[in-house]
């Protein structure tokens, strides 16, 4: 049986146990209880995360909604993309020194009218992970690409979260991705 680590913001509790049901009996699937949150705090809590479920065969991860969400507008984004990826390349070289077999999750798409969200900011996050995860030898899960498919049925009224449509949705994907690097 292989162990998959999931973590994550929001997004990721939203589907977690519709991916806890695609996967199976093959897979035993442990996640943080708490919000992952932006990509310092998921650094910061790794050490603690990695105390409750020390030998993961598979990592899912993802951050960017936080990192990408105004708090203070004439700052514009909360994490500038040059934080942004070296705060990625910290979690990719600690999550790889329990596991070879890292996923990032993009950060999905929100709605023009999210009160502090501008899908611009996310998709710079987006556009500057890819490239440099990759390089890490970390295997993209595109959700963005996925949520962008059916934007008014997979991301719910709030502007940011996924319907249960939604969640069920990325939860396929997470899954395939999470399949495909184990065969």
């Amino acid at each position: 049986m292989k162990k998959v680590m999931l973590l994550g913001d929001s997004i990721r509790i939203a589907y977690q146990d519709f991916v806890v049901q695609e996967l199976g009996d093959e897979y035993e699937v442990w996640h943080p209880e708490e919000n992952g949150r932006f990509a310092k705090y998921t650094l910061n809590e790794l050490e603690r995360w990695f105390q409750a479920c020390p030998a993961p065969d598979i990592i899912h991860w993802n951050n960017g909604l936080w990192d990408s969400a105004i708090v203070c507008k004439e700052d514009g984004m909360f994490t500038t993309v040059e934080e942004y990826l070296h705060d990625l390349f910290r979690i990719v070289r600690e999550l790889k020194k329990h596991t070879p077999n890292v996923i990032f999750a993009t950060t999905t798409p929100v709605k023009p009218n999210s009160a502090n969200q501008k899908l611009e900011y996310v998709q710079a996050l987006n556009e500057a992970a890819v490239p440099f995860l990759k390089e890490h030898g970390v295997v993209i899960d595109d959700l963005y690409a996925v949520a962008s498919q059916n934007l008014e049925a997979y991301i719910g009224p709030d502007c940011i979260h996924p319907t249960e449509l939604g969640a069920r949705t990325f939860a396929k994907a997470v899954a395939a991705s999470i399949r495909g690097i184990c065969h």
